[in-house]
């Protein structure tokens, strides 16, 4: 063994001089990471817009596996049928007629109202009239306000959509309009 000792550390006793700065360097850059970590999570899962989001990705790419994300996991059976790729592909194609090729959507989330207790409570109450088995438990929503733009090779037009989005069972979805 070594007689080398360093004075510096000693198990039991605080760190002194550089220890102490490497120590505080270092807590200080695992906060950091963690603060990125949790701003991330937050970016990525997107809370109230992943419905939207989902809906708009769904149409654009008239993909249904996609375009159904945005409804809850519940109705998706029932919405498969009516929802498919095919027919989203019509809907693209009937936009294409009046906007020419390639149409592109983009949207824009421009305000959100909270909605009041009352208004979730009677949304739960219809949700567990229509789906009996299934259970329901909605914590928040909100009305949300997107500036949708539909643009083709020919035109484009600029439109404003509602969409009332819920947290249910600890996911955000919208409901078809159909509902």
């Amino acid at each position: 063994m070594s007689d080398v000792k360093n004075e510096n550390v000693e198990f039991g006793k605080e760190p002194i001089g550089d220890n102490k700065k490497k120590i505080a360097m270092i807590g200080g850059i695992v906060a950091a990471v963690v603060v990125c970590l949790f701003v991330i999570i937050s970016l990525i899962s997107g809370g109230y817009k992943t419905p939207i989001k989902n809906y708009f990705n769904g149409l654009q790419k008239c993909n249904s596996k996609t375009y159904l994300k945005a409804f809850p996991e519940f109705m998706k059976e029932d919405l498969e049928d009516k929802y498919s790729d095919e027919y989203l592909e019509k809907k693209k194609d009937n936009l294409e007629d009046t906007y020419g090729d390639k149409v592109k959507y983009s949207y824009k989330v421009v305000d959100k109202t909270k909605l009041t207790k009352d208004e979730i409570k009677d949304a739960k109450k219809a949700l567990e009239k229509l789906y009996k088995d299934e259970k329901i438990n909605l914590k928040e929503g909100y009305q949300v306000c997107v500036k949708v733009t539909i643009k083709g090779s020919d035109k484009k037009a600029t439109s404003y959509e509602t969409f009332v989005v819920y947290k249910l069972n600890g996911k955000w979805v919208t409901f078809p309009s159909s509902l």
